[in-house]
């Protein structure tokens, strides 16, 4: 059963094979402007999109209910509305590694866009509170905010380039950080690349007494279950003292919900998340 929306103003569809509608974006349609930081928590605000005209996070939005709907992405935002909302966050330097601002923007833009509708603008105080379901650990929400407010008074000033030593200017590729442009890691798509996910503990306190594979080694795509049986060298590691497992074996004892009890390595993603 396939699910059908409107992207970027353009027609889509995606097959049952995905539950959100982060995954279907980057894994299907190719559009990595929301970035997977937490997913499917919906804790950071990375993925954040716009469902019929709202904001939302796309790791926490069903994708049976995008259907019918319009979504809109950073890479679907009309060219000059783009191009001023990355010159205020590069003027005021909003931004540092960059991996939360697609985030960011695609919020400030509902932000922006409620306002006008409503007549009533848009003060700091508000956006400030507005704002709270992106998380930006490096830069801080004062720069932010300063962004929000120039673009909400409409005053967003000329991002200068540096000219030298001493001088002031922009972050070095601060428009295609803000804009999602810039690829990080998993933005990356290279070919014939199995993936691997992690079965974690499910009690931070537990002795292994089995592990069974065999329901995960069946699943369609998984080409290979791995546990503590599997490495031939020691299980612990550690920068001064070999007390950190790479998995926890039959035997073993779990210390943290962290602890890795096997891995999965399959032909995608999805697969090796589900098996």
């Amino acid at each position: 059963m396939s699910t059908d929306f409107t992207l970027n103003g353009a027609p889509a569809s995606i097959d049952g094979s995905h539950e959100h509608l982060l995954g279907a974006l980057r894994d299907e349609l190719g559009v990595f402007s929301p970035k997977d930081g937490c997913s499917p928590t919906g804790q950071c605000g990375c993925c954040t999109v716009l469902v019929d005209g709202k904001a939302r996070v796309a790791c926490q939005t069903s994708l049976d209910k995008t259907e019918g709907a319009t979504v809109v992405t950073l890479e679907g935002i009309e060219p000059d509305q783009r191009q001023r909302m990355a010159d205020a966050f590069a003027a005021f330097g909003a931004l540092q590694c960059g991996f939360c601002t697609p985030g960011i923007l695609m919020r400030t833009k509902s932000m922006l866009d409620k306002a006008a509708a409503s007549g009533a603008g848009l003060t700091r105080d508000k956006a400030a509170r507005l704002m709270g379901g992106n998380l930006c650990r490096c830069t801080g929400y004062t720069k932010i905010l300063d962004a929000v407010e120039a673009l909400a008074a409409d005053e967003v000033p000329v991002a200068v380039q540096p000219r030298g030593v001493g001088s002031r200017g922009i972050k070095y590729e601060a428009h295609a950080l803000a804009l999602g442009d810039r690829p990080f890691i998993d933005d990356m798509v290279p070919v014939d690349l199995a993936h691997g996910a992690f079965k974690l503990a499910d009690h931070a306190r537990a002795d292994i007494v089995a592990i069974d594979t065999a329901a995960a080694e069946a699943v369609p795509g998984v080409v290979r279950v791995f546990t503590g049986a599997d490495v031939p060298g020691e299980l612990r590691h550690g920068l001064i003292h070999k007390d950190w497992p790479v998995f926890i074996p039959v035997g073993g004892r779990t210390s943290y919900l962290g602890d890795v009890i096997a891995m999965v390595v399959a032909e995608d993603r999805n697969t090796a998340r589900h098996a």
